[in-house]
Formats: C-alpha cells, structure tokens, sequence
C-alpha cells in the first residue's frame, strides 16, 4: 500500500526567532532558566563542550544532564522560557540528538505553565550506547492546534542505581516534509507502506528498548512481506509489555472495519493482545479502551494469523492502537514478530468503490465534495465523535452541504451496494 503525501513548508513559532534550540553561545537555550525537579538533590543542568562532535551533532556546546540513582524514573529538566507554541503541521515533528551510555525512553513534554493538568507528552528509546549521537524524533501530530508554554525534557525514564549523564542538543520543529493520508489501510510495516516510519512507544518493559523494523524472518509461509516489526519482551519487563502508536488518527468503528487481523511470530505460546484508546489530546489521559486477548498456538517460527473481534465497539471512537505482544511473565527475553495489521467487516474484505470515496476539500466549511471510483448514489450518514448521527442523505450530486456542523472532527459513514466505509471529516 503506497503513502498518499501531503506536503507543508509554513513555519509558525512564536517565541524565539529560530527554530533550534542548540546550547550554543550566542544561540538558543543556553542562556535559558532551565528548572531541574525529580532528582535527588536536583544538580543543576550543565551548558558543556560537546564530548564526540560528529556528523549528526558537530556543534561545540551541548546540554549535560546527570540524573542521579536518588533521583524519580522521570527526573527531568524544563524551562518556561521557549514561549507559547502551537503545533501546526509545519512544527509537529520534535527532533533532539542525545548521547548516552544506557538505552532508555526518552521522554519530550509540553505543558501549560498555569494547568498542569493540560500537556502532552511523546515518549521514544535511544538504542546507541556506545558514546555516539543519536537523532530520535517525536511526532507531536495528534496535538496540531493545542498552545503550550513550557517544554519538559525526561532523558532517561528508568530506575538508576548510579549516576547516568545524558548529553542532549539540537531540539528543532520541522513539518518533517510530509504528512500521511492513514485511513486504516493494511500496517504492513514496509518503506512505501504504513507503520514502518510511524512513532512506536513502548512501556512496561524495564529499559524499554524500541519496536524495530527488521526483515521477516519466514516469507515462505503465509506472509510473504519483506518487512516486520520486532518486539523484545524483556525479562525484566512486565507481563504486559507493550508498544502503542498515535499515527493510527482518530477513526469509528463500524460494519466494515470491527474485524483487526494481526500476523504473529512466536517461539512461545502465550496470549496477544490488542486495544484501542481515546486519548484525550489536552492532558494525554485515557478517555475509555477496549482490549481483546487470543492464544498463540505455534512455536516453530512460523507465522500465525489473529482475528479480534471488535464489533461490541462498533460507533465507538478511537485514536491510539496498543500492541502487548507478549501476554505472560517470563524469565528469559522473548522475540516476538507482528505483521500485517488489517482493518475489515471479515477478514481480507474490502470494497475498492467505496475506498476510492474521497472528501474534497478536508478541511470544510460550508460544503464539500465527493470523489471516487462509482456510479449510483451512494448513502451517507455523519456522525459526532460520540456516535451521534447528526443527518443521513442520498448523494443525488457529489456536493454536500456541510454549513449546519459546528466546527470539529466528524465521521461519514458510506453504504453502496450492501458495502459500508467510513471517512473522518474536520470541519472548521
């Protein structure tokens, strides 16, 4: 499945001139107050020369954080003095080099100085731990609209029992040159497809190492891709270790996508889980979820193809996707492999009409127009985000009048020939 891309060059900071926070002097960041809490006595961060300049960081100063064995998971380092940002599609993408000698989530959050209660926060593993730098990106789409005012640095979210220096730099906001057009397509992981260059966060697996993109390792079977995703449930991790992505956006349940199929490779048998959420983009907290559980049966490293059934869901909303790959304690790390993530009213069914249907322009306002690959008149239904349907119609003509829908994001259901599709429509 090749990425539909959409491409955005504006650039919209309010605070500081650039859009670097690099430490240097005379630059961005140095010169900052930088408040350090959660660790221990709280040692001041540190504006040093840069320990291994290289081709991903040559700058000549970098920020040094020691976080201390006395110190919380989450110690951490903010400032209030980036100003108020708010994330369009041109400043969503959060980059930061890091240099470190452990691999560990590192954590990037943004919050409003005066309610706490209102951030958001994205989490990714570093995995060089030989003193080289690393570039992790965060991906701040799901939050495009929201303002906040202060950054939070976490550079090392993992109990410590001695001190662990974290060097960070080069903090920029970039559209990253592209946004996806995801409309539960196939997650096939693949470089031309979707899940591949998605943010993954895993929790509740001690050091948290990340979900890496590798090559299958059978496709002489039933999944014959040439890429998937690995997954290491450490033995130190939790029973529910986990990775979740926010790329999935938010989508509806409904008659022709209840059915999520997930390809596995296990050496062991234990139970998959899979579970949506509604994230609520204000504060990052859980809205409501729905997990499902089903056994694995083959342990010879061949690939087994999983069905949940979510049709109790149906009308319900959801945006984050969580994968526990892994269901049981254990004693030794565990590999595990998933591919081949599909969306479906029963496995593998799709109607190529109805997924042609495009909605033009997206955003709306007053109306909007209808596109695709079929001739009869199609039956349409929109609904709210709480599955409340606000007006149903025949589509006589390809425009439909949108100008009673006050402004947010809706979902209109399609039906053509007993065939049923749904598309998310923002309405501003």
């Amino acid at each position: 499945m090749k990425k539909i891309i959409f491409l955005s060059f504006c650039v919209a900071f309010s605070a500081f001139g650039q859009t670097t926070i690099d430490f240097e002097v005379g630059g961005v960041g140095a010169g900052w107050a930088w408040t350090v809490d959660a660790n221990g006595a709280n040692t001041p961060m540190e504006f040093v020369a840069n320990p291994n300049p290289t081709a991903v960081n040559s700058t000549d100063v970098t920020a040094k954080f020691t976080a201390s064995p006395n110190g919380q998971p989450w110690a951490l380092a903010y400032t209030d003095e980036a100003g108020s940002i708010t994330f369009t599609e041109s400043n969503s993408l959060v980059k930061m080099s890091v240099l470190k000698t452990v691999a560990t989530t590192v954590a990037i959050k943004f919050e409003d100085s005066t309610n706490p209660a209102f951030f958001t926060q994205i989490e990714v593993a570093n995995t060089l731990t030989n003193g080289e730098w690393e570039e992790l990106s965060f991906d701040f789409s799901m939050v495009i609209g929201n303002s906040y005012d202060r950054m939070v640095i976490i550079p090392d979210f993992l109990e410590r029992s001695e001190p662990n220096l974290v060097y960070f730099d080069q903090i920029s906001f970039n559209s990253g040159g592209a946004v996806e057009d995801y409309s539960l397509q196939d997650i096939d992981f693949e470089s031309d497809g979707f899940g591949a260059n998605w943010v993954w966060t895993v929790h509740n697996n001690h050091s948290n190492p990340g979900l890496e993109m590798v090559s299958n390792p059978n496709n002489t079977g039933i999944n014959s891709t040439e890429s998937a995703a690995r997954f290491t449930s450490l033995a130190e991790g939790a029973a529910w270790a986990l990775t979740f992505t926010d790329n999935i956006g938010t989508f509806l349940f409904n008659q022709n996508n209840k059915i999520v199929s997930m390809m596995v490779l296990k050496t062991v048998a234990s139970n998959v889980g899979i579970k949506f959420e509604l994230i609520d983009t204000t504060n990052g907290q859980v809205v409501y979820d729905k997990e499902l559980q089903l056994p694995t049966t083959l342990t010879n490293g061949d690939w087994e193809l999983l069905h949940f059934d979510f049709s109790s869901e149906i009308g319900t909303a959801y945006n984050r996707l969580v994968i526990i790959p892994d269901f049981a304690d254990r004693s030794q790390d565990q590999i595990t492999y998933i591919d081949q993530i599909s969306f479906s009213s029963t496995a593998g069914l799709q109607d190529t009409r109805l997924d042609s249907i495009k909605l033009v322009p997206n955003p709306a306002r007053d109306w909007v127009e209808l596109y695709g690959n079929f001739t009869d008149h199609v039956q349409l239904e929109i609904f709210d985000l709480q599955g409340k349907s606000i007006k149903r119609l025949t589509a006589v003509d390809n425009r439909i009048s949108i100008s009673h829908l006050k402004s947010g994001l809706y979902f209109v259901k399609f039906e053509l020939a007993g065939q049923i599709t749904t598309k998310k429509l923002v309405v501003y």
